[in-house]
């Protein structure tokens, strides 16, 4: 063989072993991207790895550690994932939250919204992105005036407003900057919460919080009111049963009798109103009670009215102080009398109803349950917006001066939520008014309880008797009405004074007649001091405080009667021989209170 040809095929060996040596580093490079070895092993320097006839004796490895690298790897599927469950969660947040957001960008376009966002302000969930906000959003050609958006890009600073949509809900918005590095306004995020039904009960509590108000006024003041009353009414009387039927002066009494009870009244329409006022409540037919008040209409509606009654075959029951419904009744009439000027239609319904979740959340009261709705429509002149917000308020009139005190509709109320009830109107310029009662129904088998007339006796009597009143002229007043009809009195300014007279008399006392609030010591306690010697004592309390600051200021853990002035003295005579007649040390507790 020719040293040409020897030559040759040495060259093709050494291409073969190359070209495999290059398979081989593909293949280790292949594995390295795979992550399947960590190091590279590649041929050396052909200068120093070749014998003198140029044959490859050696080859040179080079090591590289790229752990580093594939931890790196794997840390960054790890946060990808991590970034995926988070945007998840984020987003399932943003999209059930009540609040709608929304990123707007300077030009207005909608960057992205939830779709609560979407819902609140659309109601269809339409897709935004991209478009205007005000047009996306609102139906508008251009920005509301004043948009919080806008201002928040301009000040860089959190922004706040109120819009009214067409369907009557009120929605809050907020813009919040969303800043760069140098401060400059990139974007806004903006809030919308639906504030429609906390509107409405923050209405709700500013009406009861005047309500109380006026109640605790009215609480305050009924007291020495009360007795004033007690001495004009009272002596009135006296003076009424010494005087002839002929006495020209007799009709002057009766005339200053009838103002003193028309100022009682007022007294207690003012607690009514307030829920001061205890009502007697038994269960009751409405259907009866508005046909009873019917007869009574008629003479103060006037005849150019026709009143209109649709009533139940069936007897609607409910707990209810007739006396107050009937209030109730006369009041609102009076009102639609003054509405229809020109003559027109008043109606009275009654039936039953059930209150449901869905009449809730439209009217924001209400527990859900069985109730009377009572309906009373009239066809006058009807009020605005404005006037009907207004119309339960105390001392709200529009009436001229000297034609309404501003408490009818409040009085109302007041009787109304003491039946645990409620009470709304509607009503429009022109179109007339109607209100609406809900009272809680009571199960139709029980029956009204027929209450008596109480047989008017004024007997006369011989007991001795322990009066303790604070007040001089109530003092005088009741002393003078109890000597006259036989009994004999003993006189006490106040509590202490009281203990001390029956310590000296406690053989000869047989009933004890005080007023309940007194300084020094009150008539509870005063009662509860002469028990210690007479476990069977008998006693009248009377107070001019509402029942509700009794209840609170004293805790009764005896027998005893409570009569509320002012005082009628045929009322007082009656209560003091019921008392004196019933069998000795009888357990008469003031819960239910005794009128």
């Amino acid at each position: 063989m020719t040293t040409e040809n020897r030559r040759l095929k040495e060259l093709l060996a050494e291409n073969e072993e190359m070209r495999l040596r290059l398979e081989e580093a593909e293949e280790t490079l292949r594995a390295i991207r795979s992550g399947e070895v960590d190091t590279l092993v590649v041929p050396g320097p052909e200068r120093e790895h070749l014998d003198s006839q140029g044959v490859i004796v050696g080859a040179s490895k080079i090591a590289r550690d790229i752990s580093e690298r594939k931890n790196a790897v794997s840390e960054l599927k790890e946060s990808e994932e991590r970034y995926r469950r988070i945007s998840q969660q984020f987003n399932a947040l943003l999209d059930n939250l009540p609040d709608g957001i929304a990123q707007i960008a300077p030009d207005f376009g909608v960057i992205w919204a939830s779709r609560s966002m979407k819902e609140l302000v659309r109601g269809n969930g339409a897709d935004s992105e991209g478009s205007c906000c005000y047009q996306a959003f609102w139906d508008m050609r251009a920005p509301c005036v004043p948009c919080p958006v806008a201002r928040s890009f301009k000040s860089g600073k959190i922004e706040e407003g109120n819009i009214k949509l067409p369907d009557e809900r009120l929605l809050e918005l907020r813009a919040v900057p969303i800043s760069d590095e140098s401060g400059k306004v990139e974007s806004v995020i903006e809030v919308i919460r639906d504030i429609t039904e906390h509107r409405k009960l923050e209405a709700q509590l500013r009406h009861a919080q005047k309500m109380e108000s006026i109640g605790t006024l009215a609480g305050g003041i009924a007291h020495d009111f009360n007795n004033i009353i007690t001495a004009i009414v009272g002596f009135g009387y006296i003076t009424l049963m010494k005087m002839g039927q002929d006495d020209p002066l007799r009709q002057n009494i009766e005339h200053m009798l009838e103002g003193a009870d028309r100022a009682a009244q007022l007294t207690k329409d003012i607690l009514i109103f307030s829920r001061k006022q205890v009502s007697e409540k038994r269960p009751v037919d409405l259907n009866e009670i508005v046909g009873k008040v019917e007869k009574f209409l008629a003479r103060v509606i006037g005849e150019d009215i026709s009143c209109i009654l649709v009533l139940q075959n069936v007897p609607i029951f409910v707990y209810a102080d007739t006396y107050q419904l009937e209030q109730v009744l006369m009041n609102l009439a009076t009102n639609a009398r003054d509405a229809m000027v020109g003559g027109g239609n008043l109606t009275i319904s009654i039936e039953p109803i059930e209150i449901e979740k869905d009449f809730i959340t439209v009217h924001g009261y209400g527990k859900p349950g069985c109730y009377a709705l009572v309906t009373i429509s009239d066809t006058g002149d009807g009020m605005n917006e404005e006037t009907r917000e207004k119309i339960f308020e105390p001392f709200f009139t529009t009436k001229g001066v000297g034609k309404g005190t501003g408490l009818g509709l409040a009085l109302v109320y007041g009787i109304i939520k003491q039946h645990d009830g409620y009470i709304n109107v509607y009503s429009e310029p022109g179109a007339g008014t109607t209100f609406r009662i809900y009272l809680p129904l009571i199960p139709a088998e029980i029956s009204a309880v027929e209450i008596g007339q109480e047989e008017e006796i004024l007997a006369r009597g011989t007991e001795t008797i322990l009066l303790a009143e604070d007040d001089e002229s109530v003092r005088g007043l009741i002393s003078t009405v109890l000597n006259q009809h036989g009994y004999t009195v003993i006189e006490a300014v106040n509590g202490a004074d009281a203990v001390n007279k029956f310590m000296e008399n406690r053989e000869a006392i047989q009933l004890f007649v005080s007023d309940l609030i007194m300084p020094k010591m009150n008539g509870n306690e005063a009662y509860e001091e002469m028990r210690l010697w007479r476990p069977g004592m008998k006693a009248i309390f009377a107070s001019g405080y509402a029942p509700d600051f009794i209840r609170q200021k004293l805790s009764f853990e005896s027998g005893v009667t409570l009569i509320s002035k002012p005082i009628s003295p045929h009322l007082l005579l009656k209560k003091v021989r019921t008392v004196l007649d019933e069998g000795e040390g009888q357990d008469r507790r003031l819960s239910p209170l005794h009128a």
